[in-house]
């Protein structure tokens, strides 16, 4: 049997034999000089027991470094976090009010479940969601994923559940002790006033994002602070934003409230009183909700053509903005993400649609600056113009008119008038077989262009669209990898020229260029907020919009004043006629634009006008998708609504 070495392997006799040394006998025999034995096992033993005392202490001093200096902060941090807090107190945001002081947008209080990571260490955190689920109404699962994305030692407050039911909030508290790392907190949110009506002008504000929290600056934010995503309430985010206060307290271990130590109290935004007249953006959304256009999508803007003011702006549908800030259900949010007719998308700015015939005052502006005609030119309107093939002429193109028969003999006014398409067809593009001139696509493009088509009108709102103003260089590219589609052709000129094929505008930039007629060839820029007050002090303006041009007028006026009788005849005996028995007088273009290639009585209705005709104070542009004739759809909403002006406004 093999015998271990590290054992000795005496017998039971020779071990009773052997007689213990006494203690001066092994002292003395352990410092003999026996060689091999007692000295130097002695010094091995004693140097390596300094080693392991000198190692020991090396990973003494290094934990303490590594406690003291690489992880202080942090255990400095957990000790004072057991002991002291400071809790966020959100600031009310500043109220919006309208031009006569009609509050449109206020401050009502919400409850918002918020959880702490850092108190949730230990915490059986999937047991925790499951039973305060059971109290108050969120996804546990969701919310768990959303915690746990987050740093454990974080004191960063998560929002679980936005606009908690106040039953729900008061049950919580009587069972806040069982959920230590959540607590119910009373926030400030908006409250809109006809919300759908004013959506897309205020816009919204929500919950600051991660990605968002991430680029702003701490000192003024929280992470469960609101933000404005949209419209004024973005655009003017900086004033509108308050001061948020804190209250300072004291919890244990468990993070449990002991006692509040004080408050700082928080600070309300700023006011803005905006260019809006309330009653007048009521009205308009009643028209346009009304008419049996409750289910269309429609927009529509009202500005003052001398100041820019916007006076209303409507885009429909809407949604209710304060949802936002409340909080949506997930089911709630993907039926707006899903719904075709675009709740969320602005219309009047970020919409762009072939504008029909309210291009031609523009077009006869041209041609008259440029002496492609004058004012006693005239056409013949057959309702069809033929042109044939550049390269044979065997096979001819018929571009019609709107009215087959034709409209007889018109002159500039007239084909205003009476929207002459054959009229414009010649004056944009010519008329070869009768060596008729026309102004070109290159001299059109700039015209437009100077009309501010294919720009930004620099309204105070987000997400603005340019439009577009197609011309050779543009199909060229756009069409680059087709021989061709990508050839400028004459009947590119003629749609153009009409307000057809490509080019593109907004509700807004309709609005703006009929502004700019009616102001004798001056445009101003459309301004929706017209002041800031500081805190709600009527008395004390921080900030004061003046009006801006947008371009100055580059056409002679006589040319001007040609267009304008033409854009009044339109009432008096055109396609605008129902306006004419009102009790003010007005100018307005009708337009009807087709949308669909593959069917043509697919149509947006457009109608744009201003009144009074001798002194603009009013511009109301309205188009309303897919509606069918300008005339019939458009104009009656344009009608009620410069009534309801002319009686509640106009000398007033």
């Amino acid at each position: 049997m093999n015998k271990n070495p590290f054992n000795l392997d005496f017998d039971s006799d020779k071990r009773r034999e052997i007689k213990p040394l006494e203690w001066e006998e092994s002292a003395v025999d352990s410092l003999s000089s026996v060689e091999g034995f007692a000295h130097d096992n002695f010094i091995f033993t004693a140097k390596r027991l300094q080693w392991i005392l000198f190692a020991v202490f090396f990973i003494i001093l290094a934990k303490v470094f590594y406690l003291q200096v690489v992880e202080g902060e942090y255990y400095s941090l957990f000790a004072e976090n057991n002991r002291l807090r400071r809790q966020v107190v959100l600031a009310p945001r500043g109220i919006i009010k309208d031009r006569a002081g009609q509050v449109l947008a206020r401050n009502t209080a919400s409850f918002n479940l918020i959880a702490t990571p850092f108190d949730l260490k230990g915490v059986d955190l999937s047991r925790q969601l499951q039973e305060l689920s059971e109290i108050i109404d969120f996804d546990a699962s969701a919310a768990e994923k959303k915690i746990f994305a987050s740093s454990p030692n974080s004191l960063d407050m998560i929002v679980i559940r936005q606009d908690v039911p106040l039953e729900q909030s008061i049950l919580f508290e009587t069972r806040a002790p069982d959920f230590l790392g959540f607590s119910v907190q009373k926030v400030p949110v908006r409250e809109y006033l006809n919300a759908e009506s004013l959506f897309h002008v205020l816009g919204y504000a929500a919950l600051v994002s991660e990605e968002e929290f991430a680029s702003l600056n701490k000192n003024f934010y929280s992470a469960v602070d609101f933000i404005g995503k949209s419209g004024i309430e973005q655009m003017y985010e900086n004033y509108l934003r308050g001061q948020n206060g804190s209250s300072q307290i004291e919890v244990d271990a468990r993070g449990v409230l002991v006692s509040k130590l004080g408050n700082q109290e928080p600070q309300s935004g700023n006011s803005l009183i905006l260019n809006i007249d309330k009653d007048l953006q009521d009205f308009l959304y009643r028209q346009l909700k009304g008419n049996g256009l409750s289910k269309r999508r429609s927009a529509a803007v009202a500005m003052n053509p001398k100041t820019g003011e916007v006076l209303a702006f409507i885009s429909l549908p809407g949604v209710d903005g304060g949802k936002f800030m409340r909080g949506f259900t997930n089911q709630e949010y993907q039926k707006i993400l899903e719904d075709t007719s675009l709740p969320l998308f602005n219309r009047v700015i970020s919409g762009t649609y072939p504008p029909g015939s309210t291009v031609k005052p523009m077009v006869a502006l041209a041609a008259l600056e440029e002496k492609v005609i004058d004012e006693k030119t005239e056409y013949h309107d057959k309702g069809v113009l033929v042109i044939s093939h550049q390269f044979d002429p065997s096979i001819n193109y018929n571009f019609y008119g709107w009215k087959r028969d034709g409209l007889g003999k018109v002159d500039v006014k007239q084909a205003i008038a009476k929207s002459s398409d054959i009229f414009f067809y010649i004056v944009s593009g010519g008329y070869p077989k009768q060596d008729l001139p026309g102004l070109g696509i290159d001299r059109l493009a700039a015209y437009y262009r100077k009309f501010n088509l294919g720009k930004l009108t620099g309204i105070d709102l987000p997400s603005e669209a340019p439009g577009l103003v197609p011309d050779p260089e543009w199909k060229k590219q756009f069409y680059k990898d087709d021989k061709i589609l990508s050839r400028w052709y004459l009947g590119d000129t003629y749609h153009v020229g009409i307000g057809q094929g490509d080019v593109l505008v907004t509700p807004l930039q309709v609005a703006v260029w009929t502004a700019a007629i009616a102001n004798r060839g001056i445009a101003m820029q459309p301004q929706v907020m017209k002041k800031v007050l500081k805190g709600d002090d009527a008395n004390s303006v921080l900030f004061e919009q003046k009006p801006q041009i947008l371009f100055d007028r580059f056409v002679d006026l006589r040319h001007i004043k040609l267009v304008q009788d033409g854009m009044r005849e339109t009432v008096v005996s055109g396609s605008g006629r129902a306006l004419n028995t009102l009790s003010i007088t007005s100018a307005g273009k009708t337009g009807t634009s087709q949308f669909d290639g593959s069917d043509p009585k697919r149509t947006h209705a457009w109608f744009t006008a201003y009144a009074p005709y001798e002194d603009p104070l009013i511009v109301i542009s309205v188009l309303v998708e897919a509606g069918g004739e300008g005339s019939a759809v458009s104009v009656p909403v344009v009608k009620e609504v410069l009534r309801w002006w002319s009686e509640n406004r106009y000398n007033k």
